[in-house]
Formats: C-alpha cells, structure tokens, sequence
C-alpha cells in the first residue's frame, strides 16, 4: 500500500464518516422543528377555542339562557 492509497482510504472514511453524522444531526434537528409546530399549533388551538368559548359564554349571559351544552 502506497502512500496515496492510505491518504484516499482515509479521505474516504471522513466523508462516510461526516455524511453519517451530517445525516444524524439533520434528522434530529428536523425532528425537533416539527416537534416544536406541533406544540405551537397546540397552543393556537386552545387559544381559539378559549376564545370563542369565552364568547359563547357572554352571549349566554346576555340572552339570559342557562342551557349550557
């Protein structure tokens, strides 16, 4: 084995090496990015729901009905 033989097998394994941990780190980060959409929209949603519950309510009370669903 030459010298340029050990230079381009270990050029090789970096790259396997850095594509393995490249692939790793983007799947965990995009993993983590559509976790964190979930929780937001999540959060959105109780927000809206509070909301229009909210208003049910005070029409309720305006209209004087005690028929609560």
């Amino acid at each position: 084995m030459t010298l340029q033989d050990a230079l381009r097998e270990i050029a090789d394994k970096a790259g396997y090496m850095t594509a393995i941990g490249a692939g790793t780190f983007a799947g965990w980060l995009a993993n983590n990015w559509l976790g964190l959409a979930g929780v937001l929209i999540a959060a959105a949603g109780l927000m809206v729901n509070w909301y229009y519950n909210h208003k049910r309510l005070k029409l309720q009370e305006l209209q004087g009905g005690d028929d609560a669903r």
